[in-house]
């Protein structure tokens, strides 16, 4: 085998990897139907999400991505979207809850000098206790869901 075929099988090994999707079948529906909820108020976003399991549960972070502005006078511009999300709508998703908190986090570094999130902890209509953030702003490490040429052509990253 040469290198560049043991490059290619290793590279194709990391994607198979990456696109592997161990969310259960209640939590994939629950992403789903939560991100449904966002409402974007300028232009389009795509929203992202992040789900980890640990010893208490399952935690969902959601939030609107952003886009990147490719070619022109602004090349290279993050703009974020603005956005109206359906708080009402997400309770239903919910048979109790235990908590719902609003966060406004000051960051001493970083472009984001303001982290807002919604949090909401509680039981989802599936029985499974689930803690949820739907954040203002993507997570800083998350590059940009979209770009946008400078003909007005719009298209997913990933």
């Amino acid at each position: 085998m040469s290198i560049e075929e043991l490059l290619e099988q290793m590279e194709q090994y990391r994607l198979r990897k990456e696109s592997r999707d161990y969310r259960p079948d209640w939590l994939k529906r629950f992403v789903e139907q939560a991100a449904a909820l966002f409402e974007p108020l300028t232009n389009v976003g795509r929203v992202g999400f992040d789900c980890r399991l640990d010893d208490r549960g399952w935690t969902v972070c959601l939030y609107l991505g952003t886009t990147e502005i490719i070619g022109g006078p602004r090349d290279g511009q993050i703009d974020h979207a603005s956005f109206c999300f359906d708080v009402l709508a997400l309770m239903s998703l919910f048979s109790s809850v235990s908590r719902l908190e609003w966060y406004s986090v000051a960051v001493e570094t970083g472009p984001a000098p303001l982290k807002s999130f919604l949090s909401v902890h509680g039981i989802v209509l599936s029985g499974e206790l689930v803690r949820m953030e739907v954040q203002g702003v993507p997570p800083q490490e998350t590059g940009p869901g979209l770009h946008l040429r400078p003909d007005g052509m719009l298209y997913e990253t990933r």
